[in-house]
């Protein structure tokens, strides 16, 4: 039996590319062994068996919880179960909908200071926030999307605050 495992690059954030990916990942996962299954049942560790790469299978829910594979680096067994890692789908989902709100609104900044304590960041306009505190508070009154949770992953970028291009 051959390891294939080097065929499979990180997963491209395309709604194409993880369809791809879970089309794949029943003949993909045939050769790898499962070493931990996270208590929520969405998630599974696997390792190859011949070059030790390690991979987490979770659920695609915007595609009809699709089962998909991922590689993920090195990890011990209690660290993953206590926070696998994120979903390459979540952080594509989530960046094209704060990316769409972001470009569908005109955000300017004011003279005025963020209300927020602590914040030296400037107010947006018709708003008391900075960007982001306004997107925070939309985030927790559930008009937008939470950030997926879940370890970083290295060969995805997170969109965060600190670099809000979403």
């Amino acid at each position: 039996m051959n390891c294939n495992c080097g065929q499979y690059d990180a997963i491209e954030l395309f709604r194409e590319k993880v369809s791809e990916r879970i089309r794949h990942t029943r003949t993909l996962k045939k050769r790898l062994e499962t070493i931990a299954e996270h208590s929520l049942g969405e998630h599974k560790l696997l390792k190859c068996p011949l070059c030790g790469q390690y991979w987490q299978i979770s659920c695609a829910w915007n595609w009809s919880n699709g089962k998909y594979l991922f590689k993920v680096p090195d990890i011990k067994i209690n660290e993953w179960l206590s926070k696998p890692y994120v979903q390459p789908d979540e952080l594509l989902i989530y960046t094209a909908m704060m990316h769409d709100y972001v470009d569908k609104n005109n955000f300017v900044e004011t003279e005025k200071d963020c209300r927020t304590d602590g914040c030296a960041n400037r107010a947006v306009r018709y708003s008391v926030l900075c960007l982001d505190h306004h997107i925070e508070s939309l985030q927790a009154a559930g008009a937008l999307p939470k950030e997926p949770q879940g370890r970083d992953l290295p060969d995805y970028i997170r969109r965060t605050k600190s670099n809000s291009s979403y």
